[in-house]
Order: structure tokens, then C-alpha cells, then sequence
């Protein structure tokens, strides 16, 4: 049991680190690389400082994948600006992080993301993206832009290796099940599985990323997947039995 439980605190311990050399930004690391553009994600820039490390790597392109809260995003938006990157350069896409029953709607704006990632990646220049803890919402958009990407070789390598591995919802063993984990499962996790159904039926018809791909909700019952069977096993959970 002993075991079990160092396990644990260092999965938590190592899902908070940066795999990005030159940041301070916890859960930073690299997604996609391609020429002289690299895919970044991790959790929201504190402050000015964590943006300049971004800035020093050779970020030009902010990509900010939640919802505005407390008047966070606005201010990280100032702060991006007084540092010299451009309004075109910074993209705020309001996405939740639960109580996603609109599909359309989700759809929608996961493809304005994807498609900002993939037109800074066309264009040779390197991006940043996150939520708020850079966990959930960022790991759902990453596993994504993996399966467009052609990272991932398939939907569960994706779910495994680019959101459980960094702390999609019981993937970081610290977060609360009844507020948090339950409710991730609930409707994001279906909206990442019916995402990659689209993105995959987008891929097999030569499609690009477009909105009008929101416009048919997929049947996960016809593809044969449920939320069931994609969920990031809980390691504290083991501890206990």
C-alpha cells in the first residue's frame, strides 16, 4: 500500500511540472512540432514573467481555451498586449469545462481552436494554448489537435498518453471526484469522443476544418464508443481499496 500511495502524490507531483525547458508554467509541454513551428499547452501565465519565458521561447501566438470567470482572461489579454503581441495574435475561445449540452455549440468553437493551432502551424509560428489549470479543457483540445495531426495513432492513445497522462480529470488524483471528475465525464469526455468522430469522418473525406462539420451530431452508440470506457484511472483510488 505504501507503495500505491508514493505513487500517487508523485503522479500529482508530476503532472503540475513543465516538460518545456525555459518556462515556469506548471503542466507545459510540447504538442506538436513541425519546421520552425511548435505546438505548445499548459496552464494559464500567471503573470508577466511567464508570459516573457513564452515570449523568449519564440511564442507569438496565444491561444485561450476557457471561459472568463472573474475578469481573468481580459486581464491576461492586457498583459499579452503590453508585452508587444498582437490583437490578431491572440485568440479567446469560451469554452466550458462542464455542462456542455449544446454540441453544436461546443463544436463549433473546438473547430475555431483547431484551426487557429493549425493556421499558426501553416504559417511556421509557435503557439500557446490553455485553460485555466491546463489539464482539462486543454487536454481535450491537445488530444484533438493529436488525432488531426496524425500524432496519436489512434482515439485511445490519445485519451491515455495526451489527457489522462496530464491530468485530465482522475488523471491528476488530486482533483475532486463528486465536483470535478463526475463532471467532466458527464458531458466534456462525450464531446471529445463525438469530436473525434468528426475530425475522423473530416480526415476520411479529404474535409478541411470547417464549422459546417457541426452541423450533424455523431452517434456514439453507432460508433461503438461510450464515456464508459474512456475514463483516467484513479490511482489515489487504488490506495483505498
Amino acid at each position: 500500500m505504501k507503495t500505491i500511495i508514493y505513487l500517487t502524490l508523485t503522479l500529482a507531483s508530476l503532472n503540475s511540472l513543465a516538460s518545456v525547458e525555459g518556462t515556469s508554467i506548471s503542466n507545459a509541454h510540447i504538442v506538436y512540432q513541425n519546421g520552425s513551428s511548435t505546438v505548445l499547452r499548459g496552464k494559464a501565465p500567471s503573470n508577466k514573467t511567464q508570459i516573457k519565458e513564452l515570449i523568449n521561447l519564440g511564442v507569438t501566438e496565444f491561444l485561450i481555451f476557457k471561459n472568463d470567470v472573474k475578469g481573468e482572461v481580459e486581464k491576461e489579454i492586457s498583459m499579452l498586449q503590453s508585452l508587444g503581441i498582437q490583437k490578431g495574435s491572440i485568440s479567446h475561445v469560451p469554452f466550458l469545462w462542464k455542462d456542455l449540452h449544446n454540441f453544436k455549440s461546443a463544436c463549433e468553437m473546438t473547430i475555431t481552436a483547431l484551426r487557429k493551432i493549425e493556421g499558426a502551424v501553416k504559417e511556421g509560428k509557435s503557439l500557446y494554448f490553455h485553460c485555466t489549470a491546463g489539464e482539462d479543457r486543454t487536454g481535450y483540445l491537445a488530444g484533438l489537435w493529436g488525432l488531426w495531426a496524425n500524432t496519436y495513432p489512434s482515439l485511445r492513445s490519445s485519451f491515455n498518453n495526451e489527457l489522462c497522462a496530464r491530468g485530465y480529470e482522475a488523471g491528476n488524483p488530486n482533483k475532486p471526484f463528486r465536483d470535478v471528475v463526475s463532471k467532466i465525464r458527464e458531458t466534456l469526455t462525450p464531446t471529445y469522443l463525438k469530436m473525434a468522430v468528426v475530425l475522423h469522418e473530416a480526415r476520411s473525406t479529404g474535409a478541411a476544418l470547417d464549422i459546417s462539420l457541426c452541423d450533424s451530431e455523431p452517434d456514439l452508440e453507432q460508433w461503438k464508443l461510450s464515456s464508459h470506457q474512456f475514463q483516467c484511472a484513479s490511482v489515489k483510488k487504488l490506495a483505498t481499496e
